[in-house]
């Protein structure tokens, strides 16, 4: 496997092989190495990314990571106090300590089904660049980070 992209955040750090797999290190308190653990990791260990997905690039933030798979769908881990993993909840799919969070990727549905060809993970919000060439966003919206006109945050993703 030959690295072919990276991403670093807030104490964990993201590769993209060749492979298509995406590998892990750092901090995992709230899940953000995508392996079904909360334990931490000097080394990379591979994110368990749903079965036959290959990942094609890929976005570290604030204890929440990001994924982009070949055919176009996104795939968020890791800290969900903010709804930054896009399922519809800002409380779970499970539990890291005292924060809402997954442990393993869980896929994003951009509205109307429109695929993505690039993704950005920031502090508790995430974007997506769709293949209509609108930018999606969700998560935390304090400071209109959603660019969506309001200051109202978002677990699904809003046009931006």
């Amino acid at each position: 496997m030959t690295p072919r992209a990276i991403s670093e955040g807030y104490r964990t750090s993201l590769a993209l092989g060749s492979n298509g797999s995406v590998y892990a290190w750092g901090d995992n308190t709230d899940g953000q190495l995508g392996d079904g653990s909360t334990t931490g990791s000097s080394t990379p260990v591979q994110v368990s990314l749903p079965g036959g997905v290959r990942a094609i690039a890929v976005s570290e933030g604030y204890e929440t990571s990001l994924a982009l798979g070949s055919h176009g769908t996104v795939y968020a881990w890791g800290m969900n106090a903010a709804g930054q993993l896009g399922d519809g909840t800002a409380t779970g799919p499970g539990s890291c300590g005292d924060s809402p969070c997954s442990t393993t990727p869980v896929a994003v549905k951009l509205p109307g089904g429109v695929p993505a060809i690039a993704v950005s993970e920031g502090k508790q919000t995430s974007l997506a660049l769709g293949s209509n060439g609108r930018v999606y966003a969700w998560g935390d919206n304090t400071d209109g980070q959603l660019g969506d006109g309001s200051v109202t945050g978002s677990s699904t993703p809003v046009q931006v």
